[in-house]
């Protein structure tokens, strides 16, 4: 398949731009779709039905910012794009694959909480975050990148790629031990990928 150059081919090279964008907002719809469809169940007064959406609201905000995380990875990475190839484009396919499965397993996990349900969320969002680090590899071997990072800003940038796919695989074994105290490992992931956006961005 032939590779599609930002400049040379803005249109071809936006059509895979814009259906990522499409994705991500489609997903981010879905979250709170669980959140609605509980509050048209409710079968008792509000104030008692409340604590029991604690933790559909928990999985919500948690999805909310996992989800805005990846975003804000992609939307980087995209910017820094020179050109699209077949190969990338599989890859993408397969990431946006993963992203539209979170309202999934978050409708699974505020409903049961079990420990299995925190294994799926985060052998999801794990893998996602293993296909962006392929991702980013195939741009760099590929020489798709407008100016690949080098030296101290290309270290942080690994990082961060790799910092989702430490935290949610390994959230897989502590779920049976943490339980749901596990989510607040996954909420650090904000923090951790804004802390070594700015080390990058100081590399620079």
């Amino acid at each position: 398949m032939r590779s599609y150059d930002r400049d040379a081919d803005p249109v071809e090279f936006g059509r895979v731009v814009t259906l990522a964008d499409g994705v991500f907002a489609i997903a981010l719809t879905l979250l709170v779709l669980d959140l609605a469809q509980a509050g048209t169940t409710l079968d008792a007064p509000l104030a008692t039905a409340l604590p029991g959406l604690a933790p559909r609201f928990l999985a919500f905000a948690i999805s909310v910012a996992v989800v805005g995380t990846f975003y804000r990875s992609h939307h980087e990475f995209v910017s820094g794009l020179q050109r699209l190839d077949g190969g990338l484009m599989s890859l993408t396919i397969t990431y946006l694959s993963f992203i539209v499965l979170i309202p999934f397993v978050q409708g699974v996990l505020s409903r049961t909480g079990e420990p299995l349900a925190l294994a799926m969320y985060a052998a999801v969002l794990g893998v996602a975050a293993i296909v962006e680090g392929f991702m980013l590899g195939h741009a760099y071997r590929r020489g798709l990148l407008r100016a690949p990072q080098v030296g101290r800003a290309a270290r942080f940038e690994i990082l961060r790629a790799a910092a989702p796919v430490v935290i949610f695989l390994a959230s897989i074994g502590l779920v049976y031990v943490l339980g749901l105290w596990t989510m607040v490992l996954w909420f650090s992931l904000w923090p951790i990928d804004s802390l070594l956006d700015r080390l990058e961005r100081r590399g620079r």
